[in-house]
């Protein structure tokens, strides 16, 4: 009891002892002995559940205390900005990042009520565009509309600010909505050394293909006219194909650029799935017999729907995982593509089965991300690139697809991925890019 004696609920339960003793002293004067045993005894029992109930409130407010210390001493701390505030957006909490991010002090803010008007306030015009992404310069939401949290990024002038916001509601005992919080993190400084790297890619990719498609077209013409020559054929040969690798390569580059960029367009269209596929498998029938490898496509007996693509990007994705099964195969191995419509969902899913090399579970975690290459693969063909699934999960995901794999070592891969038959589930901005002859 000494520990919570000077707290606000201590000194209630102190004043409120003092007027029931008073009560007390003051009854025992004029009232029969009986009724003044009785009321010692109903005084003493009140004594106790008065006690026990302050100090029980005492402790759940201590314990309530230093909770909302501890709370505040981490949200202080925190690299990110938070802003706390009401449903009538007044500021609640405002830590020490977000003082720094939006050159505002605390005590400017605390207990204010930020209005959208107070844009035209040049010292909380960051501030409230940050708390009211639709007057931002730019936005762009993440999550889906009604979806709790709410995720936005957005773009500020004047400084230029790169914010990624996640906004989620405080609700109480009873669920109603108290309050809103909402972590703001300034990526500025790390999308700006991303965007240093993609243009240097972007341009040293471009400098270097000029150079070497030409390069590619004259050792071409070597190779072609110096075929019968046992000395010059095989050498112009082999440089021939280390010219294809490193043009593909430098293409995979700027391929990479692109995507990070958002400008790796696609021109959709309506497609006959099946044919598609075939005249694929039918172009790689050269390279599956120079391996010795028996390629063949299996359909199902009912008709496929026709599906909306970008005939040059799947054929990429396709040409890629085709190539894979083939170059890491096993010798008078086996690679089929195979096609399929999903029973319950509007998709359909084309799987390249291979009786390869397989992947282990350690390379699978990371197999499509960028410039990763499995640890037995690398073995067999150090020259790769390690974009060419990373390209392909890209491209996939933007015609609202998956892509996947399952493997076991010395037993072979099966890659897969899956595409929509129902347009409204492609991404709406890559429906932008239709041709206008659908």
């Amino acid at each position: 009891m000494m520990r919570y004696w000077k707290t606000p609920e201590m000194v209630s339960l102190l004043i409120m002892l003092g007027l029931i003793g008073a009560l007390f002293i003051a009854n025992a004067f004029f009232s029969p002995l009986v009724l003044t045993i009785a009321s010692v005894i109903i005084f003493l029992g009140t004594v106790v559940v008065l006690v026990r109930a302050f100090l029980h409130l005492a402790e759940l407010t201590a314990e309530q205390m230093l909770t909302m210390r501890e709370q505040g001493a981490l949200i202080g701390f925190l690299g990110d900005a938070v802003v706390v505030y009401d449903p009538d957006f007044k500021i609640i909490t405002f830590n020490k990042a977000a003082e720094n991010l939006f050159q505002v002090n605390a005590t400017e803010v605390m207990n204010t009520r930020i209005d959208p008007g107070l844009v035209k306030s040049p010292r909380l015009r960051l501030l409230v565009q940050a708390l009211f992404p639709s007057l931002a310069p730019s936005m762009n939401q993440l999550s889906e509309s009604g979806v709790w949290p709410q995720v936005v990024d957005l773009v500020l002038d004047n400084p230029h600010l790169e914010l990624h916001t996640t906004l989620n509601q405080l609700k109480g005992e009873g669920g109603e909505v108290v309050g809103f919080i909402k972590i703001i993190r300034d990526t500025t400084r790390e999308k700006g050394l991303l965007q240093a790297k993609s243009d240097f890619i972007s341009v040293a990719a471009h400098q270097l293909r000029t150079p070497l498609t030409a390069l590619h077209w004259a050792l071409e013409n070597i190779a072609k006219f110096g075929a019968n020559d046992k000395n010059i054929g095989p050498i112009a040969t082999e440089a021939l194909g280390v010219s294809e690798r490193s043009l593909k390569i430098t293409n995979d580059l700027l391929d990479v650029s692109k995507i990070e960029e958002g400008k790796f367009g696609y021109t959709l269209k309506e497609t006959d799935l099946l044919a598609f596929v075939s005249n694929i498998v039918k172009e790689m029938k050269t390279l599956a017999d120079q391996y010795g490898i028996t390629l063949e496509v299996f359909a199902p007996q009912e008709a496929l729907p026709r599906v909306t693509i970008d005939e040059n990007r799947i054929g990429a994705v396709l040409f890629n995982l085709i190539d894979n099964a083939i170059r890491y195969n096993t010798k008078n191995g086996k690679v089929s593509v195979a096609l399929e419509r999903d029973a319950i969902k509007p998709y359909v899913r084309i799987s390249v089965i291979d009786t390869g090399v397989g992947i282990s579970p350690e390379d699978l975690k990371r197999l499509f991300q960028k410039l990763y290459r499995g640890s037995n693969v690398v073995q067999m063909e150090p020259n790769g690139s390690g974009l060419g699934l990373y390209i392909a999960k890209n491209i996939v995901k933007r015609h609202g697809g998956e892509i996947g794999v399952s493997s076991e070592l010395n037993r072979g891969s099966t890659f897969w991925f899956t595409l929509p038959t129902d347009k409204n589930l492609i991404p709406q901005r890559e429906i932008a890019f239709e041709t206008a002859s659908m």
